[in-house]
């Protein structure tokens, strides 16, 4: 059995319509796993080189859009690296969860998908639909920025508007009642299958030497990467492939941090924040995130509007454009006293949002 239920103990195996725990809870990955070095696809330049580690449907044939091996580069003092996770195919890491959770749904015969999203999400899901022909239908919060809803557009996806984040989860429910399958970034197993290359990318791009010396910024709303990242590090550490756990330093936007202030025992207000990608009140994966955060000995930060909207300026200082949400990783580094050895990931492209 390779997933399992802390809610109620009960084990599952991948299969079709399995997106949750009978108990209704989210499902999480065992790492039972073994990564083999020798069995990446050196002359394949995606997510895909690891295809061997990968845990997808039987008969499955990749769907790829030259999603993964993102780039890193040196931070200006020369001792972390940032993680240019904006450029894959349509801004966003959201397109490994994507290309994995496709190229599953593709081989399980599925015709028609309905997703809840921000935006990041439901674009890269309505993208490598699009590329197989699946209809898609992504629930979206009056708010979005429109640069992605003129993408959920351009590749053909039926984008259905709601008041809130919380009534656009509530209202693709009942098309998931109706028989849509629910193609979801949050709760669906296969979508962690594809976020955990993250984790793969970074030990091989840093020559298998990551340890528990290291730590990475995550951006945290639902934890589909920063789970995915602890998975893949899960794995990498039993297969003795990497010699020790780097830290994992999840970050909200101080003005909806749910996850921060359940995991410090504080009490906040939520309220909107520009920071839209990460703006979740109620991610079903809280304990599973704090959890992960607290296995590895890290933390859960905060940062303040102030900050991220300084955060964007700053990268820009020196060419990189990223949006809100991607941003917060910087300024939670700059918050912490920018320690060495950090790898910080930059989730999402600055192109996608009209504001700055």
């Amino acid at each position: 059995m390779e997933l399992f239920c802390d809610a109620c103990g009960r084990q599952w195996s991948l299969e079709r319509d399995l997106w949750q725990c009978s108990c209704g809870s989210p499902l999480r990955w065992q790492p039972i796993v073994r990564f083999d070095p020798s069995a990446v696809e050196s002359g394949n330049w995606t997510l895909w080189r690891y295809r061997a580690m990968l845990r997808v449907p039987e008969g499955s044939n990749p769907v790829s859009l030259g999603e993964g091996m993102t780039p890193i580069v040196p931070t200006p003092d020369g001792r972390s690296w940032l993680k240019l996770e904006f450029l894959n195919p349509t801004g966003s890491f959201k397109d490994r969860g994507a290309s994995v959770l496709v190229t599953g749904l593709r081989a399980w015969g599925v015709e028609e998908v309905a997703e809840d999203s921000s935006g990041n999400a439901g674009v890269a899901l309505s993208a490598y639909a699009k590329a197989t022909r699946i209809r898609c239908k992504i629930f979206v919060p009056q708010g979005a920025s429109p640069g992605k809803v003129a993408a959920l557009t351009r590749f053909g996806a039926e984008v259905v508007f709601c008041s809130t984040r919380q009534e656009a989860a509530e209202r693709v429910m009942d098309a998931v009642r109706s028989g849509t399958y629910y193609a979801s970034h949050t709760w669906h197993p296969l979508y962690l299958q594809g976020t955990k290359t993250v984790a793969y990318e970074l030990a091989e791009q840093f020559s298998w030497g990551i340890d528990d010396r290291w730590l990475v910024f995550i951006p945290v709303g639902n934890g589909d990467l920063l789970l995915g990242v602890h998975l893949g590090f899960q794995e990498l550490l039993v297969s003795q492939v990497i010699k020790g756990m780097p830290r994992l330093i999840g970050v909200q936007a101080l003005a909806c941090a749910p996850i921060y202030a359940a995991a410090h025992n504080l009490t906040l207000p939520l309220n909107k924040t520009v920071a839209e990608g990460v703006a979740v009140t109620n991610p079903p994966r809280l304990q599973q995130i704090i959890f992960a955060v607290r296995e590895t000995n890290g933390d859960i930060v905060a940062v303040s509007e102030p900050a991220i909207l300084n955060a964007v300026d700053e990268l820009a200082s020196f060419g990189i454009w990223v949006e809100p949400t991607g941003a917060i990783a910087w300024a939670a580094w700059n918050q912490l006293g920018k320690p060495p050895n950090s790898v910080l990931l930059l989730t999402g492209a600055g192109w996608k949002v009209l504001r700055p």
